[in-house]
């Protein structure tokens, strides 16, 4: 047996092994990154904020050296998306006072930017106010932001010499708490991970290439089930950043305890803003946050549990009617009667608002909003339990708080003898006007006089023209026109058509042959049921330009007006495009028009196309079974119907045509039984009825 002959050499000790394997791994990974970097690829950091401004490791500020070689504090290019373009000094200069306001969207100014913001007039006024110091106001507003965030942006200002911070903060809670429920679960080192992994090209190759794997497992998902859309359903490009890359009402349930912890983290992290201030002996202020009651629909609203959801909606239809007809009485009994069932539905409580309003009955009206507005299932609005939450907290902390809220109830009583706030005031659910963000400003400027946080007396009359005329001289309207066209993009995609038309429109004023803006007017008109008014403003879309996007509902619009001579080279033109669902509703929707001018043949054709990429499609199998009994091929048909009815056996329209085919083949027996099934499955439906009558009269013996 060979013996084992020692090595010469001595043997590695473990922690050598150890550190050798290390540097090796780290020799490797760093050699990959030079690699990576040589070829172009950049980070996803360098583009976006990979943790959503949950992780201290993506900065919201970036420094660079100017010319004179100050340090210069500017905002860093991968959160461009979120904040308006600021810049500062480092080091603060003797003489001077830095205020940094905080908080969401409204503080941002949306959907202006800085230069129409609160902000912006904040900054005018403390110059007149107290002019012997030199102030620097700084908009660190955050789209989407919420408390959470909001805090974490505080943190990171606060070592940049504050004297005063302005919080305006508590539209967003639940939009944030549901769009970044992950960020909430993991823990805050996992977040700074993750973010410091998408600092480099080699993380930043893994996630898009995580991201690629996952869409195309969701998109094998998807082709498990298909079905032809719906008409009328949003396409997927109408929405610009869904709501801020946010989720949509959908995701949102009702659920108390939830809303409870919401509200509770809220409170955490206005006390935590306090203790940042104060500990980079700093002043605060908050601002109570307003909201739009009258001219904002529930994002989403659920009925209570165990009503009849659908006698309750028709009755909310009902009332609708009556009121748009003027019936306001016969429309408060209507809707009281919903609301009776369902205290809980916000379009019941909305509706409520609108009509009690239309009655001038202005409380009862405001409560109603106020109400709609919290019990909206989709909270994109600062609910009472939050309002109460930021007064307490204040009153505890003994910091002031601005009420914009009381204040601009007070306006509006005085201006228009109610407190439904509205359209007057707001451009969309929260976002202020021009107007609203001069008063803010103006309010929370007055507010910290009275604290004596700033020196020197209210701003005049005078004063204020002239900041309202450098206001006016630096907003790009053209902006502002994008801006208001992408409001109306949102409320087209959540549904809220009536609060689109009026974005649109005001998008048109400044851009009247925007392509996009009248489209968005026409399909919520459309939407709406204004027929003749979304024809006419697709007519003068078309008129203007070609717009693919509006091929496929004006034809669809023309085709349900009857008018399929028109209505045909719309739905050819819709054909164009890489949409698969499009393509698909294309395709029927000339299925139908090709059957209605009895072309049968062309209208197998099209329906066929529909069938290879939607299989168990069953209004398309309904319709092709019709045109091949039409067409002469009642065999045909009777195959096709027979694989339908196995999938869907309880389709009256399935059955129907069943019986209309057997029919045609002298199978009267067959037909008969048929019939029976498409009027048990579908009571009432007279043109069933009469085949019905009609084949009885062929079968002599039937009792």
């Amino acid at each position: 047996m060979p013996t084992r002959i020692p090595s010469s050499h001595p043997r590695l000790s473990w922690t050598k092994k150890f550190l050798f394997a290390s540097a090796s791994t780290v020799l490797f990974f760093l050699a990959l990154e030079l690699f990576l970097i040589l070829i172009g690829v950049s980070t996803i950091a360098n583009s976006r904020d990979p943790s959503a401004g949950f992780s201290n490791q993506i900065p919201l500020l970036a420094s660079s050296t100017n010319a004179e070689g100050e340090q210069i504090l500017t905002t860093a290019s991968n959160k461009e998306s979120w904040f308006n373009i600021q810049s500062f000094p480092a080091e603060k200069a003797a003489g001077t006072k830095r205020v940094f306001c905080v908080g969401g969207s409204t503080t941002f100014g949306r959907p202006f930017s800085d230069s129409g913001s609160y902000v912006r007039w904040i900054r005018e006024l403390l110059t007149e106010v107290q002019p012997d110091v030199k102030w620097e106001v700084i908009n660190a507003g955050g789209v989407s932001y919420a408390s959470y965030r909001v805090a974490a942006v505080m943190r990171e200002l606060a070592q940049y010499e504050p004297d005063l911070f302005i919080v305006y903060s508590a539209q967003n809670e639940f939009l944030e708490r549901r769009t970044y429920a992950r960020m909430f679960e993991n823990q805050s080192w996992l977040n700074d991970l993750s973010a410091i992994l998408q600092s480099t090209r080699t993380g930043s190759v893994v996630q898009r290439t995580s991201d690629r794997m996952g869409s195309a497992a969701l998109a094998e998902e998807r082709e498990g089930s298909k079905t032809v859309p719906e008409r009328g359903s949003p396409f997927p490009e109408e929405v610009d950043e869904m709501l801020n890359h946010s989720v949509g009402p959908i995701q949102y349930e009702r659920d108390e305890e939830w809303r409870e912890e919401v509200v509770s983290e809220y409170r955490i992290n206005l006390n935590r803003m306090i203790a940042i201030a104060r500990a980079a002996d700093a002043k605060i202020a908050f601002v109570t946050p307003v909201s739009n009651l009258r001219g904002t629909s529930p994002f989403k609203s659920l009925f209570d549990e165990n009503v009849d959801a659908t006698a309750l909606t028709l009755q909310l239809n009902q009332a609708r009617g009556l009121l748009r007809a003027g019936q306001a009485d016969e429309a408060l009994t209507t809707v009281q009667a919903v609301v009776a069932s369902s205290p809980n539905s916000a379009d019941a409580q909305y509706l409520l608002g609108q009509v009690l309003f239309a009655r001038e009955e202005w409380a009862q009206a405001e409560r109603a909003f106020e109400c709609a507005l919290n019990t909206d299932v989709c909270s994109l609005r600062a609910i009472k339990p939050l309002r109460d939450t930021l007064r307490s907290v204040t009153t505890q902390a003994d910091v002031p708080l601005v009420d914009a809220k009381k204040l601009l109830r007070q306006l509006s009583i005085d201006e228009h003898g109610h407190a439904c706030l509205g359209d007057d005031y707001f451009l969309d659910h929260v976002h202020p006007n021009l107007r609203m963000h001069r008063l803010i400003g103006q309010w929370i400027v007055d507010g910290l006089l009275a604290k004596k946080i700033i020196t020197g007396k209210s701003p005049s009359v005078a004063i204020m023209e002239a900041v309202q005329d450098r206001v006016d001289g630096s907003i790009d309207y053209q902006e502002t026109a994008i801006a208001f066209r992408n409001l109306a993009k949102v409320n087209h995609w959540a549904g809220k058509f009536d609060e689109a038309i009026v974005a649109a429109r005001r998008a048109l004023v400044s851009l009247p042959d925007d392509l996009e803006s009248r489209f968005l007017l026409a399909d919520s008109l459309n939407n709406l049921g204004r027929y003749a008014d979304a024809h006419s403003e697709y007519e003068t879309l078309f008129s203007i330009d070609d717009y693919s996007r509006a091929h496929l509902p004006y034809g669809e619009l023309l085709l349900n007006s009857g008018m399929t001579e028109q209505a045909e080279p719309y739905l050819i033109a819709a054909l164009i495009t890489d949409n698969e669902e499009h393509i698909a509703r294309a395709y029927y929707d000339l299925g139908l028009l090709y059957s209605a001018t009895d072309q049968y043949d062309i209208a197998i054709s099209s329906l066929e196309n529909v069938i290879n990429a939607y299989p168990d499609d069953t209004p398309t199998m309904v319709l092709l079974a019709y045109c091949l009994r039409k067409d002469g091929r009642p065999s045909d048909a009777i195959k096709l119907l027979d694989r339908l009815l196995q999938i869907t056996p309880t389709d009256a329209r399935a059955n129907y045509e069943a019986a209309e085919t057997h029919f045609d083949l002298g199978q009267l027996p067959k037909a008969q039984l048929y019939l029976k099934k498409a009027i048990e499955f579908e009571p009432g439906n007279r043109e069933v009825e009469a085949t019905l009558r009609k084949l009885r009269q062929s079968i002599p013996s039937e009792p």
